[in-house]
């Protein structure tokens, strides 16, 4: 059976959806983006995947002709087309297609696109790998928290932990730990879970919430508040948290160690908890 991905309101096939050269997503990356999971054949915390979209929209001052309700219904229907049980979800809106100018464009058309790929859930035996990662400055702009399709940085610095054989970079902005490339970062300590509070540095994870949300329910103590990076490496556990990685143990950054180099309790308890949120939803 071919793929079938949705764009700009009409179902077709993969090989063939194609978006116009003068897209502005192509010429200033103005657009913006979400991945949810889709598992039994459901959007997981589908709600909070469209809250965080109409979010990034609003301050890109990005304007659709669709509301959630339709961009939700577009989703379940190519679910249904593809005929994926468990696969990874991707959308992107972007302003449109004009005439490149840096000015904003008035009364276009934005382009929307959808595509849907077949994925597996995590399972336990990943949290025994060991997870090498560096740490390099945060050098992205300063609206983190719009979910943009300019994700250069990110990147780059992924390539650069690959060539390092690394699995992960962490980022620090003025020796503050903000995020991994990808994903947002958790520290454990004292059997408290630490995490960088909700602001422009820092994109507000859905998995991210749903964790806290977890730990909270078996009385793990949540502290959200900036933490640096010596913190960090005197931790007795580091995780990192995504809508495709769940919960991903960090065992070594800049070749330190972190506490004993195995994986936490903490850790594995939030690890399990997702796993069987997703898994029950």
């Amino acid at each position: 059976m071919a793929k079938i991905s949705f764009l700009n309101g009409e179902f077709i096939e993969h090989s063939k959806a194609m978006v116009h050269i003068d897209d502005r997503a192509m010429q200033f990356a103005d657009s913006v983006y979400e991945v949810t999971l889709v598992h039994n054949n459901k959007l997981i915390d589908g709600e909070l995947h469209w809250q965080r979209l109409t979010n990034s929209l609003e301050k890109m001052k990005i304007r659709i002709n669709y509301t959630v309700e339709q961009l939700d219904d577009f989703a379940q229907q190519l679910i249904r087309q593809n005929d994926i049980v468990t696969g990874s979800l991707y959308i992107q809106i972007t302003r449109g297609v004009a005439p490149r100018n840096q000015l904003l464009p008035e009364n276009i058309k934005p382009t929307v696109i959808m595509t849907i790929s077949e994925f597996k859930l995590p399972v336990a035996e990943i949290l025994d790998k060991a997870v090498k990662t560096i740490s390099q400055p945060d050098i992205r702009w300063q609206m983190c928290d719009v979910k943009s399709t300019g994700l250069l940085i990110g990147s780059l610095y992924k390539q650069k932990a690959a060539d390092a054989n690394c699995d992960d970079v962490i980022m620090l902005r003025d020796n503050v730990v903000t995020e991994c490339c990808f994903s947002n970062i958790f520290i454990v300590k004292d059997q408290q879970l630490i995490t960088h509070p909700l602001d422009n540095h820092i994109l507000a994870g859905i998995t991210r919430h749903r964790i806290i949300e977890l730990a909270k329910q078996v009385d793990i103590k949540v502290i959200e508040r900036k933490f640096k990076f010596d913190e960090l490496l005197e931790a007795d556990e580091v995780f990192s948290s995504s809508t495709t990685t769940f919960v991903r143990p960090i065992h070594i950054v800049d070749n330190q160690m972190i506490k004993d180099g195995a994986t936490g309790r903490v850790t594995r308890e939030l690890f399990n908890s997702y796993l069987k949120f997703v898994q029950s939803t």
